[in-house]
């Protein structure tokens, strides 16, 4: 579990990109211990689609994360979280974010999840395509 948090650290800072993050994870390989959330991998042409993340804040932080839906269904399994910057979503529920995007690999949703353009600026975009 500590290498794949480290993966993923060294994706948020940066230091490595979307699909580098992907091989090693997939490298490391399953976990022994019960994962966080239970999603059935399902090895079709939807875990090839690309989840996407766009936060736009009125601070000037700019968050755009992809990565293939395998991945983050191996993310959500090995972790319990998105790879979002919980900094720049002040005021946004990460465990209903979460949930909902759970229930839409669950069900191979394509499109929108997350489309928010808040009161001062913001914009959060979550996405499949």
């Amino acid at each position: 579990m500590e290498e794949k948090l480290r993966v993923l650290k060294m994706l948020e800072e940066g230091k490595i990109t979307a699909e580098q993050a992907a091989g090693l994870l997939e490298a490391i390989g399953p976990e022994k211990e019960e994962a966080a959330y239970d999603i059935e991998p399902v090895s079709n042409s939807y875990d090839k689609k690309m989840f996407r993340i766009q936060v736009d804040s009125t601070d000037g932080d700019k968050v755009n994360i992809q990565l293939p839906v395998i991945a983050i269904r191996k993310l959500l399994n090995a972790t319990g979280k998105l790879p979002i910057p919980e900094e720049s979503l002040q005021g946004v529920d990460l465990k209903e974010i979460t949930s909902a995007v759970i229930d839409c690999l669950e069900t191979q949703t394509d499109g929108n999840i997350v489309d928010v353009n808040a009161a001062d600026g913001s914009i959060v975009k979550i996405y499949i395509s």
